[in-house]
């Protein structure tokens, strides 16, 4: 089983203003994250470990493109 992280309060409020729509769909597409994982995000909540690493990158690479 993974670990769980909790995102730095920054990226997570660059998630939520980010978003396109909150669908499933707006959000994988953007993010490559679930809905789900959205809202454990918007509460605060941690996320797998592999999963906020994956989602770090791809907001990392976005930053820099």
């Amino acid at each position: 089983m993974d670990d769980l992280m909790r995102l730095p309060d920054d990226i997570a409020d660059y998630v939520l203003r980010s978003c396109p729509a909150r669908t499933e769909e707006a959000v994988m597409s953007r993010f490559g994250i679930s809905y789900n994982t959205l809202r454990k995000i918007e509460r605060g909540e941690p996320i797998r470990a592999s999963v906020a690493q994956r989602l770090l990158e791809r907001i990392a690479d976005e930053r820099v493109a």
